[in-house]
């Protein structure tokens, strides 16, 4: 049976969410609570959800029928941009001023890095050109990134591929905002909300600290937590309890700061599964390209200037890793979390009415770069519509992203429009901001000053 509604300040409107509600943690609260009707906005009363999926649904369809080679041909070109910029990057480097960096060659490199992740890894992982290819092509998701080889070719990140297709492709896009979404940002930034690391400037220093550092420090590790879970639930499954999960942190993220707290305690596992999982693109990126750009070098201007070059080229590429972690945390993070954004306390179904709209009240849109005819229909971005969305990973398309989870990147450029004058149809709130107004009220959340707007609760000031 749900509870029946209590006072508003039993419910604890507006406190800290790890604060108990009734000796219950608040998303077990809620999952029981019963939204009195008083308290559901006009909009949610008005909307036909059945009618609402269904045309979800055909916006869905319609954008994969239209897929074609011509998809894939921007994806060649989005990657080919990223291995011009990354090399551009290590050219530069090796070009010495006083301070021995070049913030040219940084950004150059940074800005390679992220668009290998968030363009094309990203959107290649979720199928989003699997209908173009056959299994064994290069973009289909059944092959891209897999195994040790391809890993290298296709994608070299601190993330292995398999571990991120567990966290993000299945547990983000059909957990989104609930408990169990892995990249919950307001249940993530429980330690600093409370002031477990200092009040006041502390928080933000925290903040400051995993946007330099998120990818190794939490991403890595924590994606690799659930990959160890994946596998350990399905052998579960078929009655096979040989496997066995090193990272003991339940739905807590996963940082590196476990595996070092393990090692000394005398548990290694997880230390060793995260250095079999981050030491290739550790020795690919600060071993292997300035040692070998430094030896190219020393072949024919000796052996000092390759020294030389190579400690240049190293010098660069720290400060592009600090950059890129940064610049990914921004155009990531952001996407669903802020003081308008909702969080959930119960399952959906995958593909439901319900499904489609969680989509979009659990994600922000940024500025983007697909443009619009007269009447509402899609045209050729251009130049400066996919730089706007090159800078911003493609992920300025959360919404159409989260609803839509493969396609292709220039199918959210034709789906954005159409999503978004469905909502006007309907009266579902659709936000869309500039990035950086979004992290600002990301950091907001993160540092306790604001909370996310809970889906049962009901209340929602902003649209009633």
């Amino acid at each position: 049976p749900r509870r029946a509604a209590p006072a508003a300040a039993a419910v604890g409107l507006g406190s800290a969410p790890e604060t108990l509600i009734d000796g219950l943690a608040p998303q077990e609260f809620w999952a029981e609570y019963k939204t009195p009707a008083e308290d559901i906005p006009q909009w949610r009363k008005d909307l036909d959800l059945e009618a609402f999926g269904a045309e979800c649904r055909a916006i869905e369809r319609a954008l994969k029928e239209q897929q074609n080679e011509e998809d894939v041909d921007h994806l060649r070109g989005v990657l080919n941009w990223s291995i011009g910029l990354y090399w551009a990057g290590v050219l530069a480097a090796t070009v010495c001023n006083p301070m021995a960096w070049n913030p040219l060659a940084a950004v150059l490199i940074s800005t390679a890095i992220m668009a290998r992740w968030t363009m094309v890894g990203h959107h290649v992982c979720h199928g989003g050109y699997s209908s173009q290819q056959v299994e064994g092509d290069r973009f289909h998701r059944r092959t891209f990134a897999l195994g040790p080889l391809r890993r290298v070719w296709d994608w070299l990140d601190w993330m292995a591929p398999a571990a991120w297709d567990a966290e993000h492709n299945n547990l983000h896009h059909y957990k989104l905002g609930e408990d169990t979404d892995p990249d919950l940002v307001e249940r993530n930034f429980l330690p600093v909300r409370a002031g477990k690391y200092g009040p006041g400037p502390m928080k933000y220093l925290a903040v400051g600290f995993l946007m330099a550092t998120w990818k190794w420090f939490y991403y890595a590790p924590n994606t690799l937590k659930e990959l160890f879970q994946q596998d350990k639930d399905r052998a579960a499954r078929r009655g096979d309890d040989s496997k066995t999960q090193p990272f003991t942190t339940g739905t807590n993220p996963t940082t590196i700061t476990f595996a070092f707290e393990e090692l000394f305690q005398g548990r290694i596992a997880p230390a060793v599964e995260m250095a079999k999982c981050m030491l290739p693109y550790f020795l690919t990126q600060f071993v292997l390209i300035p040692c070998g750009v430094g030896a190219a070098v020393a072949a024919f201007q000796g052996a000092a200037a390759g020294a030389a070059v190579g400690q240049l080229v190293l010098l660069n590429v720290v400060l592009a890793e600090v950059l890129t972690n940064i610049h990914s945390f921004v155009v990531i993070a952001t996407n669903h979390v802020g003081e308008d954004i909702y969080r959930f306390a119960t399952p959906v179904k995958p593909k439901s009415g319900e499904f489609y709209l969680r989509a979009i009240l659990g994600s922000a849109n940024f500025q983007t770069g697909g443009k619009v005819n007269a009447d509402g229909s899609y045209k050729p971005a251009g130049v400066g519509g996919n730089v706007c969305d090159y800078m911003q990973g493609w992920l300025n398309y959360q919404v159409e992203h989260h609803m839509f989870d493969s396609l292709s990147m220039l199918s959210y450029q034709k789906a954005q429009p159409q999503v978004k004058a469905l909502c006007e149809k309907h009266g579902v709130p659709y936000v869309q901001e500039n990035v950086f107004k979004r992290l600002a009220k990301t950091v907001d959340v993160m540092v306790g000053k604001k909370d996310m707007i809970q889906w049962e609760a009901g209340r929602d000031y902003r649209y009633n």
